[in-house]
């Protein structure tokens, strides 16, 4: 992982809305657009699990993501420990998801389509940090985003290829 690419801390929070307007009011915060999606993953703990998920960015640099907690998912309120994850830009997920798990910190959960990850992948190390990949495409245009010019939309990964019968 590179430095240039670390993007974003990220907050699991129970009372979304509320921290929208908490954090915002307390410490100047202006806010993207909220993303409010509807999403499948892949568990380590939970096996597969569809679900919403709601986030948003501050427009400020460190970004801040407030994130909805899911329940019997890694996206869940710790206590004691506000800090969710660091999100870091990724031009090839999959390569940078197998070089962190080769690393120790195993993949505990990512976005998956026809059993494919896409957009997202979240690792852990064994002292409880955990690192979000997001691929970089997800957001064509993530200051258009921040500024609410555009929305965030979840864009399936096409099936691959199937050999054609000769």
């Amino acid at each position: 992982m590179d430095l240039d690419d670390f993007f974003h801390v990220g907050v699991i929070v129970d009372d979304f809305d509320a921290k929208i307007s908490a954090l915002g009011r307390e410490f100047g915060l202006a806010w993207s657009p909220i993303i409010d999606v509807d999403i499948t993953t892949w568990t380590r703990d939970y096996g597969r699990r569809s679900f919403r998920a709601r986030a948003i960015f501050s427009v400020q640099h460190p970004h801040i993501e407030l994130v909805e907690a899911v329940p019997d998912t890694p996206l869940t309120v710790k206590a004691g420990r506000p800090i969710h994850h660091f999100g870091y830009w990724t031009d090839h997920l999959e390569c940078d998801s197998d070089a962190l798990a080769r690393g120790g910190w195993p993949k505990i959960m990512c976005a998956e389509h026809e059993g494919r990850m896409f957009g997202i992948a979240y690792h852990q190390r064994p002292d409880g940090m955990i690192v979000e990949l997001v691929d970089r495409s997800c957001y064509a245009d993530w200051n258009g985003f921040l500024a609410g010019r555009m929305e965030h939309t979840v864009i399936v990964p096409d099936a691959p290829e199937q050999p054609s019968a000769g």
